[in-house]
Formats: C-alpha cells, structure tokens, sequence
C-alpha cells in the first residue's frame, strides 16, 4: 500500500471520528496577498493561487514549497533521476520546470486531471496538490502525502508556512522572498 493510499484511509479515518464537518468558507488567495493561504476545507486552498514558473515569481519560498512537493511524488528531474531534498533551492529554473512537467503528467494518467503540461504551476496543478492534504487542525499542520514522502507545512492564520532548513525554522510561503533555504 502506498504512502498516499495509507493516508486517504487514515484521513476518513480521523474525519469520521472526529466528527469533522466536510462543509466551511472555501479559500480565497491571490499573489496580491503576498504568500500562499488557505482557509477552510484544505482540499481547495491552492485552487486560486498565483502562478509560479521559470519567468513568475522564480526564486521565492512558494517556489520552495512547490520544489517539496515535486520531491514528496518522486517525478523525475531533467537528469533522469528522482527530484531530489538537494534540489529545493527556491529557484524555479529548467529542473524545475522540467520536474513540474513530469508532475503535471502523473496526475493527468493517475487521477485524469486534465492539465495542461507546460511546466508552470499555476491555480490548476496546484489546486490539484491541495487534494493529497492531510489536516492535523490541533497543531495547525498540513502533511502533503506524495508517492515518495509526506512533507509537512504549517498553516497559521491563512497562511502556509514551510521549513526546508531546519536551522532556518518555519517561513512563511512567500511569493517575493527567498528565505527558507
């Protein structure tokens, strides 16, 4: 059983336990606001985020969160390789954008997704992302559960925060600064 299969079963799991409601005020994000956010059912937080690509907002800590989940599904980088914890630098260059591509086409065959694969990230592949979210609300953590690995944000007060070095703690999902790493 995959790390993604485990975790839709554990996530029904603890919905229906806790007696979560599935209904609540959808997410409303734009690069207007500066950081990636997200509020309401997690499923949908990134259906209406900027577009990140080699040309808009490429050297950011939203980049960085990007880069995290390209490593968590294991795509393939332009090398032939598995996309590496090395290769999340921030920088949205022609690994990335190849990685995101490949990425782009994993969701197309494994879950008819239906994007367009141009190697940027925009409301539609990220939107897509959001649906691999499993909600720890106490803490106010969000593991992303990928192919590979779960990677885990913060979500605090709208907005998503991500740590890449551990020395450098928590940073907010920044489209304009270029600090977690």
């Amino acid at each position: 059983m995959s790390v993604r299969t485990k975790a839709a079963v554990l996530t029904v799991t603890a919905a229906l336990a806790a007696g979560v409601g599935l209904t609540a005020v959808p997410a409303a994000a734009s690069t207007t606001q500066g950081y990636i956010s997200g509020g309401g059912p997690i499923e949908d937080d990134w259906t209406d985020e900027g577009t990140l690509s080699s040309t808009s907002h490429s050297r950011s800590n939203a980049t960085a969160l990007l880069q995290q989940i390209l490593w968590a599904e294991g795509v393939k980088e332009s090398n032939g390789t598995a996309f590496d914890y090395a290769d999340i630098d921030g920088k949205y260059g022609a690994n990335t954008t190849y990685a995101v591509k490949q990425l782009q086409k994993l969701y197309n065959r494994d879950f008819g997704a239906g994007l367009t694969v141009d190697g940027k990230a925009g409301k539609k592949t990220l939107g897509f992302a959001s649906r691999n979210f499993l909600f720890d609300g106490g803490a106010g953590k969000v593991d992303y559960i990928g192919e590979k690995h779960v990677v885990t944000f913060k979500r605090s007060s709208g907005k998503y925060q991500l740590k890449v070095n551990n020395t450098r703690g928590w940073k907010v999902a920044s489209y304009n600064t270029l600090n977690v790493v």
